[in-house]
């Protein structure tokens, strides 16, 4: 009977360590693999902040007229799937969106392996003046490269189709890091506004709720009430 109890306790033992394994090590592994997301910072205890700073066009990635009265913000992140999905209804809305101008902001969900290995290949392209094209093209096909281990190359060859003109550029400064405090000006913004989700929409510094199959018009009518006069 004994040798029945210990035999049980060794397998619930081994049963235990190798669920803790399966729970613990896909982040980890996911981490060493490009080390990308191990690079920014999560504080959840940074000061708190009751709207989005201020639109910059100097500073911001945004479509439409930067003097436009209305300014409508995403906090997204590039992996995902559902900022995928109503990626071409926000494409839309500074020419739905009477006076209004659309600014992205990067909200790094980091159990998304990699996610900030993609925001850096958008801000590489965008210092080659091709940001919104990678931007787009990350996103639409953001199923081919989600779970890649090493997508850097799936990335070059994006870069090359949006037309980026100086690939070697292009690849150092995704694999040097060189944009990632923009990055992380994001993950400190949505921290501060104590965001838990992408997509998030603010309209006009007022938090928009994001419905299922939402479009760019039903996006206008909950916004309606916030329009500048």
């Amino acid at each position: 009977m004994k040798k029945i109890i210990t035999i049980v306790i060794i397998l619930l033992v081994a049963l235990g360590f190798g669920y803790f394994l399966f729970k613990i090590s896909p982040q980890q592994e996911q981490g060493q693999a490009n080390g990308y997301n191990s690079s920014i910072t999560e504080n959840p205890n940074i000061q708190s902040i009751s709207q989005p700073p201020v639109f910059d066009p100097a500073t911001d990635h945004f479509m439409g007229d930067p003097k436009a009265k209305n300014v409508f913000i995403e906090y997204g992140d590039m992996q995902c799937p559902f900022c995928a999905q109503y990626n071409p209804v926000l494409t839309k809305v500074s020419g739905s969106f009477p006076d209004t101008v659309f600014v992205f902001r990067y909200f790094p969900l980091l159990q998304h392996q990699n996610t900030v290995e993609a925001s850096l290949t958008a801000e590489a392209a965008g210092a080659q003046g091709k940001y919104w094209e990678m931007h787009d093209l990350l996103y639409a096909r953001q199923s081919d490269w989600q779970d890649q281990t090493e997508p850097l190359d799936t990335f070059v060859g994006y870069a090359q189709q949006v037309g980026v003109k100086d690939i070697n550029q292009f690849k150092n400064d995704v694999t040097s890091k060189k944009y990632l405090s923009v990055l992380q000006k994001g993950e400190d913004q949505a921290y501060a506004l104590k965001l838990t989700a992408t997509p998030t929409y603010f309209f006009n510094n007022h938090l928009l709720e994001v419905k299922t199959g939402a479009t760019a018009d039903s996006l206008k009518q909950e916004a309606q009430q916030y329009f500048a006069k």
